[in-house]
Parts: structure tokens; C-alpha cells; sequence
């Protein structure tokens, strides 16, 4: 009986050991669990339910990198913040003993140049870039953005129609220009002779792959890249540009596993990132 009581308290010891260990590692937030701020879910850039599970291009680039620029962190989560956070400084995520944790990274629909974003965080390359150009019927006398007057246009997306509003000069010397939802009937309407230029953005008209059925005009109206953003001065952005270098060069793989992912939620290569590693002695 002596013996049988004392594997028993053995065996309620060991389960009271592990529960404890397991405690600590579901710990919600932890110095080992990297907070990754994001303020929005739109696909495909990042969605995340409310039981916080992260998808779409940013939650599967992360779960493949993270890896190699965890460092002695073991885990991620997502977590909403609000605009304007400064990474790695304004905290909100306490642990049960009351410790707070700040966010360090700031993903999903997070682009360069708005507002003072360039100036609250260090930030990546750019991994998304979308482009607002304009299109034409094969041979076009129009050519370029700077010989559009008198032209006909039909805008498609609320990136573009910001981008031409933003150009007064060129939108004033336009015949006109007609507001469409659509991006198949802006182009029908282009081959029908209704308007002479459709202008709209590449996340719009590229998945249609219908690039080889129109011209471009040169050059862009504007251009957005989206980019992982860091704390200020942090060592994040050096190592995730690593990563991604990385995970597109066939040097470090089979084949390149970043145009596919990039193709898989944007319906074409919505990608121009590039990035030179740092030479080592």
C-alpha cells in the first residue's frame, strides 16, 4: 500500500510538473512570443478571424520565415492595433503576472508614404508593389501620360481615381472622364472606341491576363508598395529582407518559393522586390 501511495503521489507530481510547464508555454504573451500588430484584415494581404487566426499572403510569407529570423523567440501572434502605434513602444499586451509586452512588427495592407509612417518606423523593402498605369487600345497614338489631352477616360479602382485626382494638371486636360466599377467593361468600352484610355492599377487589371491585349502607356500615374514595417532603427528589417532574399533565390532552395506564394493570393506577380545581402568577409 506504502509503495503503490507512493507512485501515485510520483505520478500526481510529474502531471502537476508538466501542467506548469505547459502553463508557462501557453502563456498568451511572453518574452519568447512575438507580437505582430496589424490594423486592419484585407485579403489577400492579411485576414484575421476572431479567434486570431491569421491568413492570406503575409500570415503564409511569415510562416515560412520566421524561422530564420526568430532568434530565441518560439512563437507569433497576431494582434490588432490601432493607427499611429509605434512599435516596440506604446505596449497594451499584459501577461497574467501583469508584465506588458509591445508589438514588433506591422504587417498586412501597410504601405510607404502615408502620413508619417516613414517617419514612425524602419520598414523592409518593397515585397508588394501596385502600380497605377494606363492602357490603351494596340496602337494608340496616345503613348505616355504627357500626350493625353483631349483624351477620353474611363478610371477603374479607388487607387487610381485617387492617383488622377492627385494629378490636376493631367486631369484637366482630358476630354473627359467616366467612373467604372468594372475592369471588363471599362475594356470593352476601350474596344469599342468609347474611350480612348482606360486608367486603373495593376492589383485590378493584371490577374485578367489579358497584358499582351492592350498597350501601356510609359510610365506610372503612381506607384504603392506595401512593406513589413519595424520598430525605428530596429535589427527586424535587415533580417526579414535576408529572409526573403532567401526564400526567392533558387541559391538557397530547390526553386524560388516567394513568386509562387506572391502569384497564389495576388493572381499574377504582384512582386518587385529586390534585395543585395550585405558582403561578408
Amino acid at each position: 500500500m506504502k509503495k503503490l501511495l507512493s507512485v501515485l503521489l510520483c505520478v500526481v507530481l510529474v502531471a502537476a510538473l508538466f501542467a506548469g510547464c505547459s502553463g508557462k508555454e501557453e502563456q498568451t504573451y511572453s518574452d519568447t512570443v512575438l507580437i505582430i500588430g496589424y490594423t486592419e484584415s484585407q485579403a489577400p494581404f492579411l485576414t484575421v478571424d476572431e479567434n486570431g487566426k491569421a491568413t492570406g499572403f503575409f500570415a503564409d510569407l511569415w510562416e515560412k520565415i520566421f524561422d530564420d529570423v526568430k532568434g530565441d523567440l518560439k512563437s507569433y501572434r497576431f494582434e490588432k492595433i490601432e493607427e499611429g502605434y509605434l512599435l516596440e513602444d506604446d505596449g497594451g499586451f499584459t501577461d497574467d503576472a501583469g508584465k506588458e509586452y509591445s508589438a514588433g512588427l506591422l504587417m498586412g495592407a501597410v504601405h510607404k508614404n502615408s502620413g508619417t509612417f516613414n517617419e514612425d518606423y524602419s520598414f523592409t523593402e518593397p515585397v508588394i508593389t501596385d502600380r497605377v498605369i494606363a492602357l490603351t487600345k494596340k496602337d494608340s497614338d496616345y503613348l505616355t501620360f504627357s500626350v493625353l489631352d483631349g483624351a477620353k477616360a474611363t478610371v477603374v479602382s479607388d487607387v487610381a481615381k485617387a492617383a488622377l485626382d492627385a494629378n490636376s494638371a493631367l486631369k484637366a486636360s482630358l476630354a473627359s472622364v467616366q467612373e467604372e466599377t468594372d475592369i471588363e467593361a471599362a475594356l470593352a468600352a476601350l474596344d469599342a472606341g468609347k474611350t480612348d484610355v482606360v486608367i486603373t492599377d495593376e492589383f485590378t487589371f493584371c490577374p485578367l491576363g489579358k497584358d499582351d491585349a492592350y498597350d501601356r502607356l510609359g510610365g506610372e500615374l503612381d506607384t504603392v508598395e506595401y512593406v513589413i514595417a519595424c520598430a525605428k532603427y530596429s535589427g527586424w528589417k535587415d533580417s526579414i529582407n535576408q529572409a526573403i532574399y532567401e526564400l526567392q533565390s533558387p541559391d538557397y532552395n530547390d526553386a524560388d518559393e516567394f513568386t509562387p506564394l506572391v502569384e497564389q493570393h495576388f493572381g499574377y506577380n504582384a512582386s518587385s522586390f529586390e534585395f543585395t545581402p550585405k558582403q561578408t568577409k
